[in-house]
């Protein structure tokens, strides 16, 4: 069935097969995500939706349609959520349908509003087609924003197999790539006149990042070099009591291997909660560390900190003399992992403490830059917080890399892990930045300013990655104006479809 085909037939489909197609093409969709990356998928799935919704007849008829395509999305590109609760089943098995249904399907109601805001176009092809992919991309920035966030999955990020693609996020962020990535698949819905004007933007935009890619080859920042600890524990074995100190052990033998560099390192990293510790243990468990080390080195470990009744997820950053010269407390916590909403008003506690384990861990102040002598600074990130665009680096104090610290062996060989890896991966190409990322277990990696992939460690080995730390760039066009461009290009592109709906 060719397009035009497909495009008549759907435009007659009514009742449970309008939605059933729609929740279809949202499935499908996932497959233009990491770690497949298939944008193809983008040029049936776009088009699509936007032929579905326009043909409604109704508000609620697009809201729906958008909410339905929204849950195909979501519960298929977020299944690996649920893996987590398989590592104690037995406790957790009544949170699946919330975790693989309920959650997504809420989430999905942002998709909603998506036909909504190109309603008012519907009656010029052209304007419909350009302000649904307009109100898409506004609707992922409000999903990155409300409640706390969640920017996961951006049509954006399918471009993580073209280097020279994603380098546009370098001026207009994730949100103004994904942007340009919907108007792209929306190709076959426009009229034959603005397709060569999309193609040849594409074109211009490769060519740009193939350029930039050309001028800005990989240096190194002086003599500095970093080690990054992959123990790849199990998640069963990982808060098991009896484990915990074979657990540390192996976090220093791994620290100690040889190195395949000429020089020892400058930094080691150890990924999030490789230690647990309190006040009192602390100067023990530092005093081990320490003598693992090379001389003049810092170690950067991801340490769970308990303070009274107090819960920090932390990174800490230890010298030689096994003195802590700096700590940045995690402030973007996880909803119902790390903190449940609403806990002041919700007498939920039984539940609470069941989902979150431990109770609610305590929010840090912000972004840092930790200043380590005259080191080179780093910002750090515990898990997801790599994943905000415009979140990762103060602008105040402008680091000199970044360094994510996360665990994701809580899901398992799933696309979860993969999609972790190239959300963090943008933030680097974002600011300019240099990102080193200690995984658990897998990704754990060294990414150059411009999102190369210099060492790296993939999901399920045990090992070390050795790596000269890259030189920062200068601050780049996002770093400078956040999403000032992509609000520009926003406004540009409404103007636009306004004169092409007033001409119709």
């Amino acid at each position: 069935m060719n397009l035009s085909a497909f495009q008549s037939r759907i435009e007659t489909f009514t009742g449970f097969k309008k939605y059933a197609a729609a929740f279809g093409l949202g499935a499908l969709m996932t497959l233009s995500t990491p770690p497949i990356g298939a944008f193809y998928i983008l040029l049936l799935c776009v088009p699509g939706i936007i032929w579905l919704t326009r043909a409604n007849t109704s508000k609620t008829q697009s809201f729906l349609a958008g909410w339905a395509f929204g849950s195909g999305y979501f519960i298929f590109g977020l299944y690996w959520i649920s893996m987590a609760l398989f590592v104690d089943i037995h406790q957790f098995w009544w949170v699946l349908p919330l975790s693989g249904i309920v959650g997504p399907v809420a989430l999905a109601l942002f998709y909603g509003f998506i036909p909504l805001l190109a309603w008012r176009y519907r009656r010029s092809e052209s304007a419909y087609a350009l302000m649904l992919a307009g109100g898409w991309t506004l609707i992922e920035w409000v999903r990155g924003h409300v409640l706390t966030g969640f920017p996961w999955n951006l049509p954006g990020y399918t471009w993580h197999y073209f280097p020279a693609v994603m380098q546009t996020s370098a001026a207009v962020g994730i949100y103004g790539l994904t942007l340009l990535t919907l108007l792209w698949a929306a190709m076959p819905a426009l009229p034959k006149k603005i397709i060569p004007v999309m193609m040849a933007s594409f074109v211009l935009v490769a060519a740009a990042g193939m350029a930039r890619l050309y001028l800005h080859p990989t240096v190194a920042f002086d003599n500095y070099t970093v080690r990054i600890v992959q123990p790849n524990i199990p998640q069963s074995l990982k808060w098991n009591a009896e484990d915990e100190w074979r657990n540390f052990e192996k976090h220093l033998d791994l620290t100690t291997s040889p190195v395949t560099l000429k020089q020892p390192p400058t930094f080691i990293i150890w990924p999030e909660t490789s230690v647990i510790t309190d006040e009192k243990s602390f100067p023990e468990i530092a005093g081990h560390i320490a003598m693992k080390m090379p001389e003049n080195s810092v170690a950067l470990i991801g340490s769970l900190g308990i303070a009274g009744e107090e819960y920090f997820n932390s990174v800490i950053a230890l010298n030689k003399k096994a003195q802590i010269v700096g700590t940045y407390n995690k402030h973007h916590l996880v909803p119902f992992g790390e903190y449940i909403p609403f806990r002041k008003y919700l007498k939920m506690t039984p539940v609470a403490n069941s989902i979150a384990g431990i109770g609610d861990f305590t929010r840090g102040a912000g972004v840092a830059t930790l200043h380590i002598g005259a080191l080179p600074v780093p910002s750090p990130l515990v898990c997801y917080e790599g994943i905000f665009p415009g979140e990762v680096a103060s602008r105040t104090d402008r680091p000199d890399w970044l360094v994510n610290v996360t665990n994701d062996g809580w899901y398992g060989p799933t696309a979860g892990p993969h999609q972790h890896f190239e959300n963090v991966r943008v933030r680097a190409i974002e600011e300019g930045l240099p990102l080193a990322r200690a995984a658990n277990t897998g990704i754990s990696a060294m990414i150059d300013p411009l999102g190369r992939v210099l060492r790296m460690k993939p999901l399920g080995e045990t090992g070390v990655v050795d790596s000269i730390l890259p030189r920062p760039l200068p601050p780049t066009l996002y770093a400078r104006y956040g999403d000032t461009l992509f609000f520009l290009m926003l406004i540009l592109l409404t103007i636009f479809a306004e004169t092409r709906r007033s001409r119709n």
